[in-house]
Formats: structure tokens, C-alpha cells, sequence
């Protein structure tokens, strides 16, 4: 077989006693599309930064074109032709989005730098690429989707030969999925090496060659995609057979526990981004809210959680007015949140898992009271850690140092424990495996069960079809659609969520 392009041989990467990745062996060929698999914490993501030069191996050796070279830092990568798109996002929240697009690389007339110049390239790859972003708009105002759209356009922008996509359509739309396959195979056709890792084996069935899988940080398998099946990269990826996830039982809605009423919500430049939005959540259901990224979803659970002030409108919980009203109060009405950031906004990285757990405990009296305990903190970290397999080295780890689904396990653990009569919960699932995504539609299903009306707001249509009640669709932030008598196909809700046209 011809020489390949990228070349990784024997990678090694620990931190402290944990080995992430160990003396893995990849190669990736020019026109190829190498898709990359393994559980949350199977070493995927080190791997990949290893190679970006966002962290150095501790032994191994990277080669491109058969020629040894040291990737040190991510402008290096940029040098040797290895763009990245992060997982997490690596952008600069007060800056534009075609200022982090050309980030380092700014167009200049002399000492002043071409705006324009730059506004200009990100307007002509979102026609091109079918990303809408604004190229004028600070990335912190934006939406989680949004700012993805900006990380693949930053990438997009740039001269590579390999491109790493690490989930990339995690926040697309099957519409927009559609159109991002194409601009792979694009750019596999040109002659461009692209490594995808995805959780989606739909996804690397339609647009991957060949496939490697992680597991605990070694190679456990390689292949050609059209020498394996999905039931067997599942078996590869965790270890095990996996139950086909179907969709469940209908609950059995009770009371309404959650009332919005012409909900008007503004984002962050003070344009009106919700419109008169109206809903009901009852006892034992879960409402699914599915919508493309960006079309208000962000600003509405903002909302409803006291997070964001409305412009108008009325949000009841248990039959208490919170519109307006702080955290507190809104979590003290029954309310429990897991949000859609949860880096950003479900977990203190630089917290211990025990205080991250903790936290929502503090005014009870099983770790609050007049004195928090930090023995009884301790005891509710150790239980609930067994209770919802978050898997973590001891109580004590950094909430960072766990894989995307630990995190969310614990931030479940922490808002479902306590029992809510109302959960929001926004793009649970994004970015975890095959394993954390059931665990996680399983406590939802759980929670409905157990009498708590659940509002699922996501832009996974399998996800909402699988375990909702009732479907809305929500776009250009308002409600264009509900399904209530049955579960929607994609084909419907993909032509509601797109203002009801193909």
C-alpha cells in the first residue's frame, strides 16, 4: 500500500498514573476519511491533541510523508498542514467571529488590520459551506451551535492537508449534516486526509473508508468501514454487546407542573429572539423542544431557569411566578437544570467532583444547615457517585479531569438526585458515547417515571423521538409545530425545524 500521509507510531501520553493513551498506532492516507471511535475516555481526544501539539507525548513518534516531525504547539500543526475542530471550543469569546476565524492570521494594510478583508472570507465559507453564521457578531453572544459553526468555519479557513473533526456535527441539523458530509467528501476528493471522531455510527457508516477503535487508550481494531457492522464496532467500542436503543413507553401525564405563557426573550444585543413562546409540562412526561441550533432554544431555557431576565411573559413552576426571579428561587419553586454547556455552566472544572455534587445540596439538611459538613459531603459524593457510575478516580478528582460522560453523569447526580417536580435539560446527550448516551435517556425516562415533568430541549431528533411524550419544533424562535398523538418521523420534524420546507 502507498506511503501514507500521517503517520503516529507508538504514542504514549499519562497523566500522573493514569496511561490516556498507550503505544497507539495509526496511519492516516491522503483522500482518505479515517474515522476515529472509542467511549468517552477511551484517549481519542489526547490522542488528537497530541497530534494538534496541544499536549506532547511522552514518547512515540509523529511522521508526515514518511519525515519525523515535532509538533510542539497548534500554530506549528497550522505550519505542517494538521488543522483541528475542537470538541470543546477553542475560541475567544470577546472577539467576532471573523476576528477568531483569522485569528493569527489577520489580513493587514500595513500597521491596521482588513476587517473587512476578514468579515468578507467567513460571508464567502458560510455561503459556501451552508454555515450561517454572522461574521460581525461577538462569539460570546452566540449560541453553543453557533460558536461550533465558527470552530469549523476557523478550520475551514485554514491551508491543511489533514483535518481533524472531533464530533463535529454534534449541534447540526440532519439538513445540515447532510450538506457537511458532502464538504468531507469534498474534501477527500481533493486530496485532503480527514479524521472524524464521532459517537454517530449512522454518520461513519455514510462518510468513513476505514475506522480505528479506542478502547482504555489502546488500539483494539482497524479496519476497511465496509469489513465491519455496526453491532460489532459497538462490541469493539465498549466491550461488550450493547442494547439496541428503541424508543420507550409513553408516560402517563399528571398535573401541570411547568406553565410558559407568551414567553419574549432578547439575546444579548437586545434583539427579540423568543416570540410569544407558550407550553405546558405536566407531571410524568417529557416535552421534547427539537430545533436547529441557534433559533432561541439557549435564550428560552435561559429563561425558564432564571438565568435570563424575559422581556415578557409568565414561566410557573408548581404554580409559583419565577419569571425574573434568581436561581434560587427558581430551584427552591422545584426546578432542576442540567444545562446545555456543561463546562461552562454545569460544573466548576477546578472543583473537586465532591464539592460539584455538594453544591446542590447546601441548603439541606444532609450537607447544609447552619454548618456544612465535609464529611457528610464526602458520604453524599461516594453514594450518588455509585448511584449514577460516575467513574472517577476518588471523590476528590477534578471535575475537569472526567471524560464528557462522567461530567454529565455527575452533574445528573446532582440535579436528579434531589428529586425536582420540574428538570430542563438541554442537549444532554452532546458528545457522549454509545454507553453514557443510554445511561443518560434512561435517568430522564427514570425521572418522568417517578412523577417530574421534563423538558427536553435538543437538536438530536432521535434523541426527542425516542423517549418524548409530546414533540414542539421550535424556529426563528417561536413554536411552528407540536406533535402530541404520535412520535414525529425525521422527515417531519426535519421539514418543521426548517420553517416547513425541505
Amino acid at each position: 500500500m502507498d506511503q501514507p500521509l500521517l503517520a503516529l507510531k507508538g504514542i504514549v501520553k499519562t497523566f500522573g498514573p493514569m496511561t490516556a493513551v498507550d503505544s497507539v498506532d495509526l496511519e492516516i492516507r491522503a483522500g482518505r476519511i479515517h474515522a476515529l471511535l472509542g467511549e468517552n475516555g477511551a484517549g481519542k481526544s489526547t490522542l488528537m491533541n497530541c497530534l494538534f501539539g496541544l499536549l506532547r507525548p511522552d514518547s512515540g513518534s509523529i511522521e508526515i510523508e514518511g519525515v519525523a516531525v515535532e509538533v510542539t504547539s497548534p500554530k506549528k500543526a497550522l505550519e505542517l498542514g494538521i488543522g483541528m475542530v475542537h470538541q470543546h471550543f477553542k475560541l475567544v469569546p470577546s472577539l467576532t467571529v471573523a476576528q477568531n476565524v483569522a485569528l493569527g492570521r489577520e489580513p493587514h494594510s500595513g500597521p491596521f488590520v482588513k476587517t473587512k478583508e476578514a468579515e468578507a472570507t467567513v460571508e464567502r465559507l458560510s455561503r459556501e459551506y451552508g454555515l450561517d453564521v454572522d461574521p460581525r457578531s461577538r462569539v460570546r453572544s452566540l449560541s453553543v451551535g453557533a460558536q461550533q459553526r465558527v470552530e469549523i468555519l476557523r478550520a475551514l479557513a485554514q491551508d491543511v492537508r489533514i483535518l481533524v473533526l472531533d464530533e463535529p456535527t454534534a449541534v447540526l441539523t440532519p439538513a445540515e449534516t447532510e450538506r457537511f458530509f458532502e464538504v468531507i467528501k469534498g474534501f477527500a476528493a481533493r486530496g485532503l486526509a480527514v479524521i472524524l471522531i464521532s459517537h454517530h455510527l449512522s454518520e461513519v457508516r455514510r462518510v468513513a473508508d476505514e475506522v480505528t477503535v479506542l478502547r482504555q487508550g489502546r488500539r483494539v481494531a482497524h479496519s476497511a468501514i465496509e469489513e465491519v457492522t455496526n453491532t460489532q464496532l459497538a462490541e469493539l467500542i465498549i466491550g461488550r454487546a450493547q442494547p439496541i436503543v428503541s424508543e420507550v413507553e409513553r408516560g402517563t401525564p399528571g398535573e401541570t407542573r411547568l406553565s410558559i405563557d407568551g414567553l419574549d426573550v432578547r439575546d444579548g444585543r437586545g434583539l427579540e429572539i423568543v416570540h410569544a413562546v407558550s407550553f405546558t409540562v405536566r407531571a410524568g412526561e417529557i416535552v421534547g423542544v427539537l430545533g436547529i441550533a441557534g433559533n432561541g432554544q439557549t435564550e428560552m431555557v435561559e429563561a425558564i431557569t432564571g438565568l435570563r431576565r424575559p422581556a415578557s411573559g409568565s414561566v410557573v413552576i408548581n404554580g409559583i411566578e419565577t419569571a425574573g426571579e434568581h436561581t434560587g428561587l427558581v430551584r427552591r419553586a422545584g426546578l432542576g437544570h442540567v444545562p446545555e454547556d456543561r463546562n461552562g455552566r454545569g460544573l466548576a472544572g477546578y472543583w473537586s467532583v465532591q464539592d460539584n455534587i455538594s453544591i446542590g445540596y447546601l441548603d439541606t439538611p444532609e450537607v447544609g444547615g447552619r454548618l456544612t459538613s465535609r464529611a457528610r459531603m464526602g458520604a453524599l459524593a461516594r453514594r450518588l457517585m455509585i448511584d449514577f457510575d460516575v467513574r472517577a478516580n476518588s471523590p476528590q478528582q477534578q471535575a475537569r479531569r472526567l471524560s464528557g460522560g462522567n461530567a454529565q453523569k455527575m452533574v445528573l447526580a446532582r440535579e436528579l438526585s434531589r428529586k425536582p417536580d420540574v428538570v430542563v435539560c438541554a442537549e444532554p446527550t452532546r458528545g457522549l458515547d454509545i454507553a453514557a448516551t443510554a445511561a443518560v435517556r434512561s435517568r430522564l425516562v427514570e425521572a418522568r417515571d417517578l412523577g417530574a415533568a421534563v423538558l427536553l430541549v435538543s437538536s438530536e431528533i432521535d434523541e426527542v423521538t425516542q423517549i418524548a411524550d409530546r414533540v414542539l419544533v421550535i424556529s426563528s424562535g417561536r413554536i411552528v409545530a407540536e406533535f402530541d398523538d404520535h412520535r414525529p418521523t425525521e422527515a417531519e420534524v426535519g421539514r418543521a425545524m426548517l420553517g416547513g420546507h425541505e
